[in-house]
């Protein structure tokens, strides 16, 4: 099922090639807030939309049904902090959240380190953007057994999760040009090589490992001119 929103004008689509998992994963913070604002204006749309097409009832209610599940996984996605780049204060809620969670992008930051303030610039903007995947920030001196379980020693350190399991790390600005000139887009294409988000011209690569992307230099390589730790 696609849905195709606008406010104050809200109207859907439904396409059977669309799982409702695709729907929630392809929106943005603002597409979801939209339809939990105008649940019944979405509704009432859809209606006079398959009224419109003269379906037969059972695919009319099927495509209600589909509304309905759209709106309740938006709301669960939005009681559990997503679209909003939020700060973790537990060490243990990273092992939850990203355990729990299917798609998961924690950054893992020194307060005072510079480079990774910019880098919550650019997170705090694809929080919004992807409301589909949970992005979290840790600080850490709060998260020392997972810094060293995971081998984290140079930051900014990004890694991103799917179902509990690591399958990238961006470490320092490797991948990013190696300065601190790149753009919101850069990094929002580089995070989609592995799929934690989706872009609709980028194919996530198949090349990657359980501690790092494409696994081509140790995460302690500061060629990038990050700041250890």
């Amino acid at each position: 099922m696609e849905v195709l929103l606008h406010k104050r004008n809200t109207y859907c689509h439904c396409k059977q090639t669309r799982t409702m998992a695709d729907v929630v994963e392809k929106s943005t913070a603002q597409q979801a807030d939209e339809i939990l604002d105008d649940e019944a204006l979405a509704e009432e749309k859809l209606l006079e939309e398959l009224e419109n097409e003269e379906l037969p009832s059972h695919i009319r209610d099927a495509r209600m049904s589909e509304l309905k599940e759209q709106v309740h996984q938006y709301q669960q996605h939005k009681e559990k902090g997503y679209g909003l780049y939020s700060t973790i204060d537990k060490e243990k809620s990273v092992l939850d959240i990203t355990t729990q969670e299917t798609r998961v992008v924690i950054h893992f930051f020194h307060p005072d380190f510079r480079s990774c303030a910019l880098v919550d610039k650019h997170l705090e903007k694809l929080a919004e953007k992807h409301f589909g995947t949970k992005f979290a920030r840790v600080s850490v001196d709060i998260a020392k057994f997972l810094v060293t379980k995971l081998k984290i020693q140079v930051l900014p350190a990004i890694l991103s999760f799917r179902d509990g399991i690591v399958v990238d790390r961006l470490i320092g600005f490797e991948d990013l040009g190696n300065n601190d000139n790149f753009t919101t887009e850069d990094l929002e294409k580089r995070l989609a090589k592995t799929g934690i988000i989706l872009l609709p011209d980028v194919r996530p690569e198949s090349n990657k490992s359980l501690f790092g992307y494409a696994k081509r230099r140790d995460e302690d390589d500061d060629s990038s001119e990050p700041e250890d730790l």
